[in-house]
């Protein structure tokens, strides 16, 4: 499961960069909540505890990666109000594309199954 660091989430507005970042906050959010259903979904079709561990390093790896892909990027506005509105806003967009990622991993662990739970 991916836990953000912004608690309370702010509210969302986007006519001031506060506002902004809490739209984005707000996005993350939900791609986080898509997110952690499609790896358990895919969790019910791993065979074994190998492919279970294997999972689970590459999602922990991924989750690092995402991190520190959108400090980088966020680091282009350093000291600016536009900092914290770019972080949460690469959030969005790598966990969108993770979510293809992992659409594509399921089907290939969905290939000749006869019983497929539906990916969300």
């Amino acid at each position: 499961m991916i836990t953000e660091a912004f608690k309370p989430v702010l509210a969302c507005d986007e006519n001031t960069t506060i506002g902004q970042e809490g739209c984005g906050e707000r996005q993350v959010i939900a791609v986080d909540t898509r997110l952690d259903g499609d790896v358990r979904v895919i969790f019910t079709l791993l065979r074994d505890n190998v492919a279970v561990r294997s999972f689970v390093t590459a999602e922990t790896a991924w989750l690092t990666y995402r991190n520190e892909d959108c400090a980088s990027q966020s680091d282009v506005y350093q000291g600016g109000t536009e900092q914290p509105v770019a972080y949460v806003y690469c959030l969005a967009a790598d966990d969108a594309s993770r979510r293809q990622d992992l659409k594509g991993f399921f089907q290939a662990l969905a290939q000749g199954l006869a019983k497929v739970p539906k990916f969300p």
